[in-house]
């Protein structure tokens, strides 16, 4: 489908606004998608799990049902990249249907289409609930690697984008990439409506001097430009924004917190994220919008071992212990007070290979997610 057709698209969604101004809907159906006011939602990990639109939109119900405001689709990661795109050479035209599931003939793995993925924002919308999506970029890049690698030109490209002494990256240093992160980009900015979020990662990228410092802050900020040029509001995860160049970053930049180690295994680079990341309340001290995404409470990791009774049992009453201002694992001095920290997140991660179906996941994420949601004195700072 021409790229022109999904500008349209995405366009009819702002004109909704229009018709709630004039009171053809009502107002309570409008996504909410303000950064001044309190915002609880939940992240689906769309790459090492393919969730079926139908059961997306089940997850949009439960945000309603419980006052959530959005829901965070992470699009790809090393193991899939989960939606359609020309770039990449993923298109409806070049795959297999199934069910109405649309699987990529090269790797046999399923996919949103564009058209599936605008009906998912538009269902959210609808229902009061804005629909994120999430294209993580520079880092996590295998899968993006990989759709490249099938074409010959795209092999030429993937030379020049991805580092091999990275952390499955692209050289973020560089112009092509920036071009190369613009074009994937373009595919899906027209499918939100003005004052959408739109989340480009950022995170788990190496930054080990302050050159790479700058160029981190040189290619966010230019992508927030590019988000900006089409009205919409730039995520990005908190791993980059490092204390010594914090002031160099575009403070309209709402950063998902979820870790000051990055969780690493070598004790020598957690030391070194302790030292040069910014912790979230220097974040909210330098004029940023946080989001909490507090690794240690709210990620679900969907092994089987997560959904056992003791498991259920040992999780909820640790979750009883949390607070929106508790941002670093455990840690509970240092806590985030300050009206810049404006939300929390509860985030499902998928396994790879995985063991659950979509459909699966929901069933048995359903009692934490909505957990989550409920937590209404948790959600006090």
């Amino acid at each position: 489908m021409p790229k022109k057709r999904y500008l349209i698209l995405g366009a009819v969604l702002a004109l909704i606004l229009i018709f709630v101004q004039m009171g053809s809907l009502s107002k309570k159906t409008l996504a909410a998608t303000n950064n001044n006011t309190k915002r609880i939602g939940l992240s689906l990990d769309c790459s090492r799990t393919y969730y079926a639109p139908s059961t997306i939109k089940k997850y949009i119900d439960l945000l309603k049902k419980d006052h959530g405001t959005y829901l965070q689709l992470h699009l790809n990661d090393n193991e899939r990249y989960g939606v359609e795109s020309s770039t990449l050479g993923q298109t409806v035209k070049n795959s297999y249907e199934k069910n109405g599931v649309y699987y990529n003939k090269k790797t046999k793995r399923a996919f949103l289409t564009k058209d599936q993925l605008l009906d998912i924002i538009q269902y959210g919308y609808m229902n009061g609930i804005e629909v994120i999506p999430e294209i993580d970029l520079p880092g996590h890049d295998q899968s993006i690697i990989k759709l490249l690698s099938y074409t010959s030109a795209g092999k030429k490209l993937a030379k020049k984008l991805d580092n091999k002494d990275g952390y499955n990256e692209m050289y973020y240093h560089k112009k092509v990439t920036l071009d190369f992160s613009k074009k994937l980009l373009s595919e899906y900015v027209g499918l939100l409506p003005k004052g959408y979020h739109i989340i480009v990662g950022a995170d788990e990228i190496t930054i080990n001097n302050r050159s790479d410092q700058n160029a981190a802050v040189k290619y966010i900020n230019a992508i927030d430009d590019y988000v900006k040029q089409h009205n919409l509001k730039l995520e990005m995860w908190n791993d980059s924004f490092h204390k010594a160049v914090l002031n160099k970053y575009h403070k309209d930049i709402l950063i998902n917190y979820w870790s000051l180690t990055g969780e690493v295994s070598s004790s020598k680079d957690r030391k070194d994220n302790i030292r040069m990341r910014a912790t979230l309340p220097e974040l909210n001290k330098a004029g940023f919008k946080t989001i909490n995404y507090n690794n240690y409470y709210l990620y679900m990791i969907t092994d089987p071992t997560s959904f056992t009774k003791e498991s259920k049992k040992i999780w909820a009453s640790e979750f009883k212990k949390w607070k929106m201002s508790m941002w670093n694992d455990q840690y509970k001095k240092n806590l985030a007070k300050s009206k810049n920290n404006i939300g929390a997140a509860f985030s499902i991660w998928g396994e790879y290979p995985n063991q659950y179906t979509g459909e699966q996941t929901y069933q048995k994420t359903y009692y934490y997610a909505n957990a989550f949601l409920k937590a209404k004195k948790q959600f006090e700072k």
